[in-house]
């Protein structure tokens, strides 16, 4: 069975304010983020039939999470309900909505509050102080889990700090073309500014980070018969996918880079697979960007480029506006936002991208966009998904 190519798309996004301490609920950012989406699509709460909140289960919390949207979007059972990252998740929505199971599919996330890391965990008082697979045990987390990839890449292949130190640098050059975006307005950064920042874990400076904020988003998915009479232009699903291995920041693989690839490689192939195009036929991307390493293990693990050459890949100018696939032009989860779970802010940006509505970053002609979204590094969890306006 195939991927239903465009029997869905995507019709309305919507990114809320982003920034440090907002003063907000994450109910209100959830709750403007599905308003505006649905507006940006002509539609209303009443259209909605199904719904993806980004939370982390459908089981206890979570669970009630989707029931209370279900009841405050139209006030009536919901065919449909799911979870997952954003790139998988209009991918699920576009498979629903193929099924007959519903017409209109809301993906949304907000953070109001929610701090990354140790400084926003709290500490438990009393014995089990960790879950069975915990690895705040072993005093490690994102950027602890990065910062031995980057060392081990660098001692594996021949970059340098410089080499990681180039994509900070490209993307705060996108975000200073993006208004709303946190760190644009600061201006540019240089190499020897990531290299000269604070040494957050060693190999990797302040620079080489996703900055950490609050803010919401949400995604309109509608199957072809709703999309067609909807306001905006429609952004075709082509094919999307998931896939999960393993790193839950406890487990290193051995080898640490095999050339078969991990997690990433295979959401990758699946993804050109179904949707009947090659990486030569991208024209613009937003690939997950939490640590400067990360984003040069995307191009390699999705096929740009032979395992070990990401750096020179990046070096080229492929990536950066004006090269033969820009990715990351609103700057990214380092330089435009990281709202807790910003998968979706990939998504809204190569939309806007294919609408042909970003202005000074505007990657001209863009026709066909890919987006990846990952957690737990290139081994774990990841989604794919790539899109066409025709």
């Amino acid at each position: 069975m195939t991927f239903p190519r465009r029997a869905a798309a995507i019709t309305g996004v919507y990114t809320t304010v982003q920034g440090k301490k907002l003063g907000r609920s994450e109910e209100s950012l959830k709750l403007e983020a599905i308003k505006g989406a649905l507006a940006d699509s002509g539609l209303s709460f009443s259209d909605v039939d199904g719904i993806i909140p980004m939370e982390s289960s459908m089981h206890g919390p979570g669970l009630v999470y989707h029931m209370q949207w279900a009841e405050q979007l139209g006030g009536r059972p919901l065919g449909f309900m799911g979870i997952g990252q954003a790139s998988g998740g209009v991918a699920k929505a576009a498979a629903a909505i193929d099924a007959g199971l519903a017409e209109v599919v809301v993906i949304f996330w907000a953070n109001g509050g929610f701090q990354i890391g140790p400084g926003g965990t709290p500490v438990p008082t009393s014995a089990p102080r960790t879950w069975e697979w915990g690895f705040d045990i072993h005093g490690a987390y994102m950027t602890t889990w990065y910062a031995l990839w980057a060392e081990r890449y660098m001692h594996e292949f021949g970059a340098t700090p410089g080499d990681l130190a180039q994509v900070a640098v490209t993307h705060r050059y996108h975000a200073t073309l993006k208004p709303d975006s946190i760190m644009g307005r600061r201006g540019e950064i240089t190499v020897d500014d990531v290299l000269n920042s604070r040494m957050v874990c060693s190999p990797l400076h302040l620079f080489d980070c996703a900055i950490d904020n609050e803010g919401g988003y949400a995604i309109v998915v509608t199957s072809a018969d709703v999309a067609r009479n909807c306001r905006t232009t429609p952004v075709w699903v082509l094919g999307g996918a998931e896939a999960a291995y393993t790193d839950f920041y406890t487990t290193i693989q051995d080898p640490w880079f095999p050339r078969g690839g991990y997690a990433v490689r295979r959401v990758g192939d699946m993804v050109f697979d179904m949707a009947g195009v090659g990486r030569d036929d991208i024209d613009v991307a937003g690939l997950y960007d939490c640590f400067t390493i990360t984003m040069l293990r995307d191009l390699e693990e999705l096929g740009f480029c032979k395992l070990g050459e990401g750096a020179a890949y990046f070096a080229e100018g492929h990536t950066r506006l004006g090269g033969s696939m820009p990715c990351n032009t609103d700057g990214g989860l380092l330089s435009n936002s990281h709202c807790g779970s910003p998968s979706g802010l990939h998504t809204i940006e190569v939309v806007h991208q294919l609408r042909g509505e970003c202005g000074a970053r505007q990657v001209p002609d863009a026709r066909i966009g890919l987006t990846l979204a990952q957690g737990m590094s290139p081994h774990g969890l990841t989604s794919a998904l790539i899109m066409a306006t025709d």
